[in-house]
């Protein structure tokens, strides 16, 4: 269907000024459809010609106004070829916006990125961790580097398309290193940022819904009972590395992650009317409630490195997570655990719910609120199925009266020997 479109200037004779002059505004018609702005100029209503929508010859400012709105109008003529040619939809009130939006200064897309970042920021404590807004910065920072290898700095929002966004995929991938799921998180980001762009750049496309960011899914590790023995019966020469060694093995024994061992104060553990000793906390993460029963191994770690005190951290100096994960794997293989074993300090809660929990046959259900988890769904990534479970709970099904009458009913046909007629 064709498109109707059409310029009209008039003044506005309901508001004139003090000084008896008229705004001139611009109705766009399109389609129908009307959409009216004011043009910023002004006219005297007797040397306003309406036919012509232009001031008369007479007017002394008869030279200004009209090449103001001549230059309105030829605008806003490119405008609509230029919409019309790449979008094949248009309505007055879209032309309006966008003729406007002209006007403005133009932010560049990494300055609405950088808003957002500073708008995360201002959440930080709040609704956000340090590390979530942290990372925003760090995303931002890393998509900036990226415009600057192309020539890209002053990249406009409506530049940034598929071709730009698997662009900047393949350079986290390759040129920085970064792992299949790091990546998947800053391109998550940087949709959130181009969302923004598109409300306030008037974009209607998003290229995100052509581009797939799933996270891939990984295989969570736990340790075995057989190197959690040997981890627990290693003892390191260094004080550093026992540290190491204690914080893992109380996250192992807890089910804490590294954030809440990091904070675990005195005053989180507490004595119950049954003489259990409980650890009750609000995780870092979620700000969900988790409760845990010290068994005795976390409470022989609880009092070696509480030294007789009452309050405070229990943990007074605690190593960075990067450390850490490096110490733990080395500390591992020392113990006498495979060269391959791959570990960090999420591995310690992994173990909780999967070796020490589910390996001795407690509920799931119970697993998830002593882990904090809101839904058992999540529990069930944690939660790891090995093999010397399955044959556990299938050893009283092999043994069982059902089993041993079907295979007394099973009968196996041998093979038909071949004759010499046949051969």
């Amino acid at each position: 269907m064709k498109s109707t479109f059409s310029i009209l200037f008039y003044i506005d004779r309901s508001k004139p000024s003090g000084e008896g002059l008229c705004l001139v505004r611009c109705r766009i018609s399109c389609n129908g459809r009307t959409a009216s702005f004011s043009t910023r100029q002004q006219t005297s209503p007797d040397d306003w010609l309406a036919k012509k929508g232009r001031v008369g010859p007479t007017s002394a400012v008869a030279h200004g106004v009209n090449h103001a709105l001549s230059a309105i109008e030829q605008r806003l003529n490119a405008l609509y070829e230029r919409t019309l040619r790449e979008e094949q939809y248009i309505t007055a009130e879209y032309l309006k916006e966008q003729y406007l939006l002209q006007d403005k200064p133009r932010q560049t897309f990494a300055d609405i990125y950088l808003a957002l970042c500073r708008e995360k920021e201002a959440q930080k404590g709040k609704t956000l961790s340090p590390s979530s807004t942290r990372g925003y910065r760090d995303s931002y920072k890393s998509f900036v580097r990226f415009l600057d290898t192309r020539g890209l700095q002053r990249c406009l929002p409506h530049e940034v398309d598929k071709a730009l966004i698997e662009a900047y995929r393949l350079y986290m991938l390759r040129d920085l290193g970064y792992k299949m799921s790091s990546v998947a998180v800053y391109l998550r980001r940087l949709r959130q940022a181009f969302r923004r762009a598109m409300l306030e750049a008037g974009l209607r496309e998003d290229p995100f819904d052509l581009i797939d960011i799933e996270t891939p899914a990984y295989e969570r590790n736990a340790l075995s009972a057989e190197d959690l023995q040997r981890l627990l019966a290693y003892r390191p020469h260094r004080s550093v590395d026992n540290h190491v060694r204690l914080i893992f093995l109380l996250g192992c024994f807890t089910g804490l992650a590294f954030s809440d061992l990091k904070k675990l104060r005195m005053e989180d553990v507490y004595t119950l009317g049954d003489g259990r000793r409980y650890l009750s906390i609000c995780r870092t993460k979620t700000q969900n409630g988790s409760i845990v029963p010290l068994l005795p191994i976390a409470e022989e770690i609880l009092a070696y490195v509480g030294q007789g005190r009452t309050e405070g951290l229990w943990f007074r100096e605690f190593p960075v997570n990067s450390h850490f994960n490096h110490k733990i794997r080395e500390l591992l293989v020392k113990a006498g655990c495979s060269p391959h074993t791959e570990a960090s300090s999420h591995t310690a809660r992994h173990t909780f719910a999967t070796t020490i929990c589910l390996e001795n046959g407690l509920p799931i259900e119970t697993v998830s609120r002593m882990l904090g988890h809101r839904f058992i769904s999540t529990t069930e990534l944690y939660a790891k199925v090995s093999k010397q479970k399955i044959a556990r709970e299938m050893r009283p099904l092999m043994g069982s009266e059902q089993t041993q009458r079907l295979r007394r009913a099973l009968r196996i046909c041998p093979p038909r020997k071949r004759t010499h007629d046949q051969e």
